[in-house]
């Protein structure tokens, strides 16, 4: 079952993307009106960001960790495993 922002994140990008250049190039901001301007504008689009729930974040972090110790497990026993058969390929036994 989604949730509430889960449909609001679906629908802002099943949307096409307005801020994209001609060509679907990435616009490159202009720094005419300086280095201030520039900031402000960073300052606007930061409050426009929808951040995650703290509850989205706890929750995809553990899943990241978790990936993340599965993974170091595989290439643990992965490099155990080739260790032993070298050992035993030294000792002619394979």
């Amino acid at each position: 079952m989604a949730t509430a922002r889960e449909h609001e994140y679906l629908e802002m990008a099943s949307k096409p993307n307005d801020s994209l250049g001609p060509g679907g190039r990435v616009p490159v901001p202009s720094m005419k009106k300086g280095v201030g301007h520039f900031f402000k504008e960073v300052g606007i689009e930061m409050r426009r960001v929808i951040w995650p729930t703290k509850a989205e974040t706890l929750r995809l972090t553990t899943a990241v960790l978790f990936v993340c110790v599965l993974f170091v497990l595989y290439l643990y026993i992965a490099g155990e495993l080739v260790s032993l058969i070298i050992r035993l390929m030294e000792q002619g036994k394979v």
